[in-house]
């Protein structure tokens, strides 16, 4: 008997932590994009350990924190999980950002799924994500 699986879902965009963060500081950028991909039917994916990161870094702030666990819990995000399988792709990422996982796993979900790269950073991909994919967001809001 064969096992029904899910349909795999359309990956639009990739949060790295620099974004995640600028949601965590309750900047709206993020909030605008995610509806906009949403009404599409696809998703807006953030790597496991981008969230990690973030979240580290906001330790001390339980605000920013709890807007990160709303962050995933909205329709249309995907958290994208680094389990046995997503380790073993993303290391060879891991190498070219100098050990910087939490910016290869970014990379690595947005080269995989074909999809935008947001960031606050972006001089700091421009040589590991192909022009016109890497999407600059604001440091600051609106």
């Amino acid at each position: 008997m064969t096992m029904p699986t899910a349909t795999p879902r359309k990956i639009r965009a990739v949060l790295d932590r620099s974004a995640i963060e600028s949601y965590g500081r309750g900047h709206i950028h993020i909030g605008e994009l995610l509806v906009d991909i949403a009404d599409e039917g696809a998703h807006m994916a953030i790597p496991a350990v981008s969230l990690l990161e973030a979240h580290t870094r906001f330790a001390e702030d339980a605000h920013a924190r709890a807007l990160l666990r709303l962050l995933v819990s909205l329709p249309g995000i995907e958290v994208l999980k680094l389990d046995a399988v997503a380790a073993s792709a993303v290391a060879p990422t891991g190498v070219q950002t100098d050990g910087d996982l939490s910016r290869a796993h970014a990379v690595w979900a947005a080269n995989h799924f074909g999809a935008l790269y947001l960031t606050t950073e972006p001089d700091s991909v421009v040589s590991l994500v192909p022009p016109g994919y890497i999407h600059p967001i604001s440091e600051k809001d609106a």
